[in-house]
């Protein structure tokens, strides 16, 4: 993983997914409050990192407690003056969301910016995958960001700003071996 910032924009490289975010997201950012969904690993951990070291404050979920809890750790150590806070969240499980972002706008009050990032990726060629497989990648990869943006956008409303930026992946538009449904999931 490799996050690279540059006058054209940021860039966040993995094997699997590249991503640009323009250069304006850290212009318009002053010390504010995100919530990263999925920010234990890979991209959303890149996110995490590079905004907590230009001194943002950060609500992370996933869904193992292990990886929130050794992610909160280095944070803390490393950042010690930023507001840094995780939960264990099954993206896929919508009350689960519900309660997760109920939970942010608790702690944090106001919310400048929603980086939905969470998701799954359950290989399997279409034909032979278990049943199911589809509906749990939609579940986490589309519903969990339109649950989170329904949850958080009205406080964001109310603020009167507030920035959603929604991850997604070039297998939305190349599908490749064993990534079928994933690839519909991300479409």
């Amino acid at each position: 993983m490799a996050v690279k910032m540059s006058e054209e924009g940021v860039y966040i490289e993995s094997s699997h997914v590249a991503a640009k975010l323009g250069y304006f997201w850290f212009q318009i950012l002053r010390l504010v409050n995100v919530i990263i969904t999925g920010a234990t690993k890979g991209i959303g951990k890149a996110i995490a990192d590079l905004l907590l070291s230009e001194g943002h404050n950060i609500i992370i979920c996933a869904r193992s407690g292990d990886d929130v809890a050794s992610c909160l750790k280095e944070w803390t150590e490393k950042y010690p003056n930023q507001k840094i806070s995780g939960h264990i969240c099954d993206m896929g499980d919508s009350k689960a969301v519900e309660t997760f972002a109920e939970r942010c706008i608790s702690e944090m009050g106001s919310i400048d910016v929603l980086v939905n990032n969470a998701g799954l990726f359950i290989p399997g060629e279409i034909l032979n995958e278990e049943s199911g497989a589809l509906d749990q990648m939609i579940n986490v990869n589309l519903y969990s960001a339109y649950n989170m943006t329904r949850k958080i956008a009205p406080t964001m409303v109310a603020q009167g700003t507030g920035h959603i930026f929604n991850m997604c992946s070039i297998a939305s538009k190349i599908a490749y071996p064993n990534g079928g449904s994933y690839s519909i999931s991300k479409f």
